[in-house]
């Protein structure tokens, strides 16, 4: 690894979203983008910035709460239209469900940085960024395009968007300091040979059953923290990726990292919508 700064300065790039529990008849503000950077900023990096296209219908709403968590929403781009909507359902035990046809990317679709959001970028220690269908162009701007001196990050859901073919990240590993992808312990062992050629530690969330981070082919095990009563899963998987990568990239114990992504995960689940 390289130096590990006291101080962590990370950016998030992708989407804020309108989840929708419509069975409950709430919304709150959540998105991958969105909620890892409200995450990273509950763990400690400072400063935090969010770079997302959202509409007019609720600009106003995502940036006084990103304002009110210390977020630097300044950079995000308003458009007439709608802002990126995801409908969630709440199953056993609190379990969140995206029902299908239930993401509506709105004006997210085709978005892409700019120069003067590229040179912001830039300015950061971190960059993170998720890989889905919707925003794939951007995902490999700023993985692939961008001259960047800082350590990227990504988040590569659960691959259903691409086959659940795990090559999809041997395709975009050499990029990374740390890659988050969420399966199953069949999904750590097909990964453990990408682990023996990258750098990146490749950490598997696995749900109630904890996390997996693989590094120089060797896996170490993190049990879920339990939580008395969980009300909605929603987000924490962002939320222990996000506290994950602010202690992996300062301490470089990956121990340590999953502990702490582990225990934010905890918080999130005993709470409806990722970020509180």
């Amino acid at each position: 690894m390289r130096g590990q700064p006291s101080s962590l300065s990370v950016v998030s790039v992708g989407e804020a979203t309108v989840d929708e529990y419509s069975e409950l008849g709430e919304q709150r503000v959540g998105g991958i983008s969105l909620n890892f950077a409200v995450h990273a900023r509950r763990s400690g990096a400072q400063p935090v910035s969010l770079l997302t296209r959202v509409g007019t219908d609720r600009a106003a709403w995502i940036l006084e709460r990103l304002r009110q968590q210390g977020v630097d929403g300044s950079r995000i781009r308003s458009r007439p239209g709608a802002t990126a909507r995801q409908e969630i359902l709440l199953g056993r035990g609190g379990e969140r469900i995206f029902p299908p046809g239930g993401y509506d990317p709105g004006v997210l679709a085709g978005y892409r940085l700019g120069r003067a959001e590229l040179a912001f970028v830039r300015r950061h220690d971190v960059l993170f960024c998720p890989l889905f269908a919707q925003i794939e162009p951007l995902f490999l701007q700023v993985m692939h395009e961008l001259p960047f001196a800082g350590r990227r990050v990504a988040d590569f859901l659960d691959l259903s968007d691409y086959g659940l073919d795990p090559g999809v990240i041997a395709r975009h590993a050499e990029a990374l300091a740390i890659g988050f992808v969420s399966g199953d312990r069949a999904l750590v062992r097909e990964l453990r040979p990408l682990s023996r050629r990258t750098q990146a530690p490749l950490v598997v969330t696995l749900g109630a059953r904890g996390s997996v981070a693989l590094l120089g082919g060797k896996a170490l095990h993190q049990p879920a923290v339990p939580v008395a009563e969980v009300r909605d899963t929603t987000g924490c998987g962002d939320a222990f990726q996000a506290a994950f990568t602010v202690s992996y990239l300062r301490h470089g114990n990956l121990a340590l990292a999953l502990r702490r992504g582990a225990r934010r995960a905890a918080l999130v689940a005993r709470q409806l919508g990722a970020s509180g």
